[in-house]
């Protein structure tokens, strides 16, 4: 468990005494470190400790604060209550879950997540720019400047280059706005009335298909579903052709999460999870779509 009592201290106007916090660590905050401040035996607060080399990954602290209290004052995330200029902050505590990687969608749903999309993607502008080709890019010159120390990586860059190289590219049809850029289904809190965006970490200026394709592909959408989304987020959009967008965005967002587990397992020697992450999630045909596309 990380330091907190630095962040208690820092937080000292919205918290009881110390002695009266419960502190429970969230599973799910793989990324960084996410803890739930229980007092009065209620949950109060989510408080988010980051814990990501930032320049190895891209991430620019400052936009995602913008982005998050964008979002916050428009109803798209829970109210942001405190927060430094390093990437800490905490957010009021909501009952809604987060939806499981094997979520199945009903058109409602999907609906209700093209709408919220559509009121992200009018935010006003940040100065971080957002091309998954740059980010990919970037990953890879972070885990190649880490080579010399796992010489025994160098095969698995190799074959990660080798996916880059071959990868389709969208050319993107619509002018940059604020996007998500990782809004898969641990980041989506929802329930019969509310649904929250959270997780602000890769937020930058993009195209917003790729929002769409990171929904549809770790949304588990069927095409059909995919094209609902479509429609429900811009009706005058050719459907068709925005689906073979999306279906390549959907390979890039898969070669992204996978070259994020291994910059993970490089930056984060002590982390016992992401070199297995990342081997399964290159063996696993449903996670890695390139098996299906070679074996095919």
């Amino acid at each position: 468990m990380a330091n907190l009592t630095v962040y208690f201290d820092k937080m000292a106007s919205i918290l009881p005494k110390f002695n009266e916090i419960q502190v429970t660590p969230f599973e799910e905050g793989f990324s960084n470190k996410v803890y739930r401040l229980d007092w009065s035996n209620l949950p109060q607060i989510v408080l988010r400790v980051p814990a990501l080399d930032e320049a190895a990954f891209g991430i620019d602290r400052q936009s995602e604060m913008t982005v998050l209290q964008a979002a916050a004052k428009s109803g798209v995330s829970p109210p942001v209550l405190w927060h430094d200029d390093r990437g800490g902050f905490a957010c009021q505590f909501v009952v809604q879950p987060s939806l499981g990687w094997d979520v199945m969608h009903s058109n409602s749903s999907i609906k209700r997540i093209a709408n919220a999309l559509v009121q992200v993607h009018g935010f006003a502008g940040v100065d971080h720019p957002f091309c998954i080709y740059d980010l990919i890019e970037h990953y890879l010159q972070s885990i190649e400047s880490l080579l010399s120390k796992h010489s025994d990586l160098q095969e698995e860059v190799r074959y990660l280059r080798g996916l880059f190289t071959n990868l389709p590219r969208v050319n993107p049809c619509y002018s940059p706005v604020v996007c998500h850029n990782d809004l898969n289904p641990k980041n989506v809190l929802i329930d019969d009335e509310n649904i929250w965006l959270i997780d602000w970490e890769y937020t930058g200026m993009g195209d917003p298909l790729f929002d769409l394709a990171v929904v549809a592909r770790s949304h588990n959408l069927t095409r059909e579903q995919q094209a609902y989304l479509v429609e429900s987020y811009d009706d005058s959009l050719d459907v068709e052709e925005t689906l073979q967008k999306i279906a390549n965005y959907s390979l890039a967002y898969s070669l992204r999460e996978m070259i994020w587990l291994l910059l993970k397992h490089l930056t984060t020697p002590d982390d016992p999870d992401a070199w297995p992450y990342y081997v399964d999630f290159k063996a696993m045909p449903s996670l890695n779509p390139f098996l299906q596309t070679s074996a095919s």
